[in-house]
C-alpha cells in the first residue's frame, strides 16, 4: 500500500487527515470514476477511489499535496497500461 504523507494535513470537524493510503491495485470502479468526468474532476474522483477517501476531502488538498496524489494515481494507471501492452505482446 502506497502512503502519501500530506504536507498540509486537513481538519474536518474533530478529524485530522494527515495521509492518504492508496491501494496496491486498481479496479474497474476506479476506471469508471476516472471516465465519468473531465479534467481535474477525473483526477479528484480517481484519487478518492484509489485511496478510499471522500471526493470532498480530496478537493480540499493543498496544491502540493494534490499534485503528489495525482502523480501516484497516474503512476498506477500507467502501470496498468504498461502491463496490458506487455501481456498483449506475449500472445
Amino acid at each position: 500500500m502506497a502512503k502519501l504523507i500530506l504536507k498540509h494535513p486537513l481538519t474536518l470537524g474533530k478529524l485530522t487527515v494527515s495521509e492518504l493510503n492508496f491501494r496496491d491495485f486498481t479496479t474497474a470502479a476506479d476506471y469508471l470514476s476516472f471516465d465519468q468526468r473531465g479534467g481535474v474532476a477525473q483526477r479528484i474522483a480517481l484519487i478518492a477511489s484509489l485511496s478510499g477517501t471522500d471526493e470532498e476531502l480530496v478537493k480540499q488538498l493543498r496544491g502540493v499535496d494534490y499534485r503528489a496524489a495525482e502523480k501516484m494515481a497516474d503512476a498506477m494507471i500507467e502501470a496498468d497500461a504498461t502491463a496490458s501492452v506487455e501481456d498483449a505482446e506475449k500472445k
